[in-house]
């Protein structure tokens, strides 16, 4: 793999799982002195964050981690939850046998992540997120879902923060036991009214604020986690 691919996606994984915090400052020295590479790669890897919205160059101030911006993260829930709405009927009546399969075997896979009482967040969120992969990539909807994640880049950081501050990942794994169960059971409308709180909670309790409403004229961020 070149430098620069290998240093854009060892910066990209941390960005997205807040090893590195948002509005921490990046130096191309010190990151050339860890990947062992001159300046070149890190330039064109810092290029390619900055392009993706992750990395911000600041001229003769520096390269920063975004900070997480909280009406760009509101827009991204809008997006994925009226999708979510769009698809979850069409579940209900014809989602293929073996998706149940894989779904359990996937909550099984978290429930043993929580028994083992030690793991990091974004463990979770990486099987969070699959599990919701399964049901789209199941209707033919790859395409759908790689295009929701190109978007979702400060989204994840955004669910990653929320597991992190909130460690309720026991009512995160209810609440995908109870998405499978009415997918299976054919209940599209309370399947959706759970959708819509599964999705849009985690705002909720960060921000304090609902997604369907947000301060006139106010941009928030999340600029640094302690």
């Amino acid at each position: 793999m070149p430098s620069s691919e290998r240093i854009y996606h060892t910066l990209r994984q941390e960005i997205l799982t807040l090893a590195l915090k948002p509005g921490q400052q990046l130096r191309e020295d010190d990151l050339a002195r860890r990947f062992g590479v001159s300046r070149s790669p890190v330039r064109a890897a810092v290029s390619r964050l900055s392009a993706e919205r992750l990395l911000r160059v600041v001229p003769h101030k520096g390269t920063f981690v975004t900070e997480i911006e909280m009406d760009y993260v509101r827009q991204l829930i809008f997006l994925r939850t009226s999708v979510e709405l769009r698809l979850l009927p069409i579940l209900c009546q014809k989602a293929p046998a073996s998706l149940w399969d894989r779904m359990e075997e996937n909550l099984e896979r978290q429930r043993l992540l929580l028994l083992s009482g030690s793991f990091e967040p974004v463990q979770f969120y990486r099987l969070d997120n699959r599990f919701h992969e399964m049901y789209f990539t199941s209707m033919a909807l790859d395409a759908v879902w790689k295009l929701l994640q190109q978007f979702h880049v400060h989204y994840t950081r955004f669910r990653v923060l929320d597991m992190q501050q909130s460690g309720l990942f026991p009512q995160f794994y209810e609440e995908h036991r109870r998405i499978l169960d009415l997918m299976r059971r054919g209940e599209s409308d309370v399947l959706c009214a759970l959708m819509v709180r599964h999705l849009e909670s985690p705002f909720e309790r960060i921000t304090g604020q609902s997604t369907k409403t947000f301060p006139e004229g106010k941009k928030q961020f999340v600029d640094s986690i302690s």
